[in-house]
């Protein structure tokens, strides 16, 4: 419904009435040269989704994209297919086996248990999708039931490195004991440092794992312990003692990490995966800190992007980030900026909020969508929002906000030559083409653009360069209650050689190609040039932008006397 509304229509229209004008001329001959603009408008995300890698919705923690996930939304046409899927993993699933039992030498195989991120990999190459992985060492949330009533997600043989806490009674999980770790015990740092690099040695250069999510520290990886704050009645340090503790600034007693700890785990996740994107959950500011860093990202293919956990319900930038009362806003503290800069330049990569009691369903999707927009978001995941379970249909209107938060997430570029802009210089004719992104984020991949002259054929008989920098199309706004993200443009001008052409027919098309790999891939992922926001798309993944007729005695002319 929302994804294909109006497809078939104007734009359709648009590309017949374009290819009229093109048979004749394309009528804009007011500037000379034999190069002619073909006019195809962009599809706004209101008109339809767009599928490409990294960007849209996402099959978080291996779910089934919505509304096809769910039964009750048949009225809704299935979401175009995705390209990413998350997977969560426990430390306690991947190496259950004590490795001081173990002989010495002995291969990963043996210490781990890699089936789980193995079959995720291989099923989704299957389906053309990449994963992004998270490996946590203590979740509060959310089991059906837990065996012998005890929450443990490290492996056993790590028990004397955690802390027992029987919940209270009147808990969300009354009676289970919580086996936490002790962060900063150098037992378990040294261990879980050692699991981290086990997982660079086999992943760091398969490309089908696209994302790595710092890991280490928090409930769920989260880097934060609200839950022991809230619920099992254990706070990190007061603000007053933070520094003197933690070695950094604590406001709201949410965290228990020193800022040593911090640095070896930062220290083992990007020696872990300096070819991998990383992602970091921002509640904690010293991680931050660390992890943005020039040092750092001297050493990473890509800098590191954020992984955001509650769209709908808070922002993706965290309250020390942008709270009139926190110490690091009032501060003015570098790191501020730092992470609002990294918004436009990284990944942004989010999971919904399941709905708070009491909070108005319309009120929770238009937050996510103005976040989605404001906070340049990527991807935005099939999980936790209310009606993702519902097992009544979803209001019409809910579903239109909640796909316009979709489809408005991640980059959304488009090509278009500009009429009345063509020249000819001697033998070189020119015309001006704009790129666009109507998206809400740039594209953070390695991707070409570029431009091809095609015979009447299909053959390639030209291969242009592009000049723009698609990184750089994304438009920095603060508004807290836009819908729509500002286009962000850029114009080159494109030369075409007329020298050695013969007469006839050519079509000038734009593509961007696909170049997102890893040296010495295990594993190589590739994909069909990206799919634009317009229409004309040929089987190669072309996009024609003008043509190029060339009359037996132009082309006499071009060639010389």
């Amino acid at each position: 419904m929302f994804h294909s509304l109006k497809r078939g229509t104007l734009a359709s229209v648009v590309t017949v009435t374009c290819m009229a004008l093109v048979l004749n001329g394309c009528g804009d001959n007011t500037n000379p040269g034999p190069l002619s603009a073909m006019v195809f408008p962009a599809m706004p995300p209101t008109v339809q989704e767009i599928s490409n890698p990294l960007r849209g919705q996402y099959e978080d923690l291996l779910n089934p994209l919505f509304p096809q996930g769910n039964p009750a939304q048949q009225r809704y046409p299935a979401w175009p297919a995705s390209y990413d899927a998350s997977l969560v993993v426990s430390w306690r699933q991947l190496q259950p086996v004590d490795p001081r039992t173990l002989p010495p030498g002995a291969p990963d195989d043996r210490k781990f248990d890699f089936s789980a991120i193995d079959d995720a990999l291989t099923k989704l190459a299957n389906r053309n999708m990449r994963l992004a992985l998270r490996v946590y060492a203590y979740k509060s949330c959310c089991n059906d039931s837990y065996p012998d009533n005890t929450n443990i997600a490290i492996p056993d043989w790590m028990r004397s490195a955690a802390t027992n806490y029987p919940a209270p009674p009147n808990g969300p999980r009354p009676g289970v004991t919580q086996v936490v770790p002790n962060w900063n015990d150098r037992g378990y740092l040294d261990a879980f440092s050692q699991l981290l690099a086990a997982l660079g040695r086999r992943y760091d250069g398969d490309e089908r794992l696209s994302v790595f999510e710092f890991s280490g520290y928090g409930d769920a990886s989260g880097n934060q312990i609200a839950y022991l704050r809230d619920v099992l009645g254990a706070p990190g340090a007061t603000p007053e003692e933070s520094i003197g503790t933690l070695w950094y600034y604590s406001q709201f007693r949410d965290q228990s990490i020193t800022a040593a700890s911090i640095r070896q785990l930062v220290a083992a996740n990007v020696d872990a995966f300096p070819h991998t994107q990383l992602v970091v959950n921002p509640q904690n500011p010293e991680a931050v800190r660390e992890l943005f860093v020039d040092d750092v990202t001297k050493k990473l293919s890509m800098p590191v992007g954020i992984r955001s956990d509650c769209l709908g319900v808070r922002a993706p930038l965290p309250a020390w980030a942008e709270a009139n009362d926190s110490h690091y806003v009032q501060s003015k503290d570098a790191v501020v900026n730092a992470i609002k800069q990294r918004l436009a330049s990284a990944p942004v990569i989010t999971e919904w909020c399941r709905l708070p009691n009491g909070t108005d369903p319309r009120s929770y999707y238009e937050k996510g969508l103005h976040d989605v927009v404001r906070y340049h978001v990527s991807m935005t995941s099939s999980v936790n929002f209310p009606d993702r379970d519902s097992t009544s249909m979803m209001d019409s209107k809910l579903y239109l906000l909640w796909a316009q938060a979709n489809t408005s997430a991640g980059y959304r570029y488009s090509v278009e030559t500009r009429p009345g802009s063509q020249s000819l210089q001697g033998k070189v004719a020119a015309i001006s083409v704009v790129w666009t992104n109507y998206g809400s984020a740039a594209a953070t991949e390695q991707w070409a653009p570029g431009y091809k002259l095609v015979d009447f054929s299909g053959a390639v008989v030209r291969s242009l360069p592009a000049t723009v920098n698609l990184k750089t199309l994304v438009h920095d706004d603060s508004s807290q209650s836009r819908e729509e993200a500002v286009p962000a443009s850029s114009t080159e001008s494109v030369h075409v050689d007329l020298t050695g052409l013969a007469p006839g027919h050519y079509t000038l098309s734009a593509s961007v190609d696909w170049q997102q790999h890893k040296a010495g891939a295990s594993h190589v992922v590739n994909y069909a040039p990206m799919a634009l926001a317009r229409d004309g798309r040929d089987g190669a993944g072309l996009y024609p932008i003008a043509t190029l007729d060339l009359p037996r005695d132009s082309t006499t002319r071009a060639n010389g006397p």
